[in-house]
């Protein structure tokens, strides 16, 4: 697995890396188990936020308008689109008003 240090630097404290700029094999790898585990709480406890479950739905609901609106142009675009090129391919009455 490569390893992005620059992405990982710009991230963490200076403090955290010049703490752990000689760390050995046993640290890093307890502080790597210790990461994943508040990784895992985070997550857990992110999970369980009425808050931020509600503010999702709200987005939900929000999106859904525009999301129907723009589903409603993009199928008058097809429509459009096909008699185009029915009209170009001689197929209907160029003269018929759409």
């Amino acid at each position: 697995m490569a390893v992005d240090l620059g992405k990982a630097r710009k991230i963490l404290s200076e403090s955290f890396l010049e703490n752990h700029e000689e760390v050995n094999e046993d640290e890093a790898a307890h502080l790597i188990m210790k990461a994943e585990q508040q990784i895992k709480s985070l997550l857990e406890e992110k999970e369980s936020d009425e808050n931020l479950g509600a503010a999702k739905s709200v987005v939900k609901d929000l999106n859904s308008g525009y999301n129907s609106a723009i589903k409603y142009e993009q199928a008058k675009i097809q429509f459009l689109l096909a008699k185009v090129e029915e009209i170009q391919e001689g197929t209907v009455n160029p003269n018929a008003s759409v």
